[in-house]
């Protein structure tokens, strides 16, 4: 069972840091980064959204909402989730970690990944 921590870093870059250890910069856009998290077999995931705070927050924002590819209603996953501060980058930040299981993908869709089936 993969364990996924993800974390967003300076006002730029978020990623999935311990799994697959892929992060995205946006150059300080202000813009959402979202990463697809999806298990093909049992076709439930969920999309996390991590958007730097502006102002005096200095920290991410961390989001999670179901995919549904075929709008079939399915069932959030019950994979465990909680919010934790950061290990070793920033202990005042946000980390989002999952446990994942086994044969799950981790797809960044500003990267030209697509939310589709």
């Amino acid at each position: 069972m993969p364990i996924l921590r993800f974390e967003g870093y300076s006002d730029d870059t978020f990623g999935e840091i311990a799994h697959t250890k892929d992060d995205y910069d946006n150059c300080a856009s202000g813009e959402p980064i979202e990463y697809l998290v999806a298990h093909r077999e049992s076709g439930m995931g969920v999309v996390v959204t991590g958007q730097h705070c502006p102002g005096k927050s200095g920290s991410w924002m961390i989001g999670v909402a179901n995919w549904d590819p075929d709008f079939a209603d399915t069932d959030f996953p019950r994979w465990p989730m909680r919010i934790e501060a950061q290990d070793y980058r920033n202990g005042f930040q946000p980390s989002l970690v999952i446990e994942a299981p086994d044969g799950v993908t981790v797809t960044c869709l500003q990267r030209g990944g697509h939310d589709g089936g």
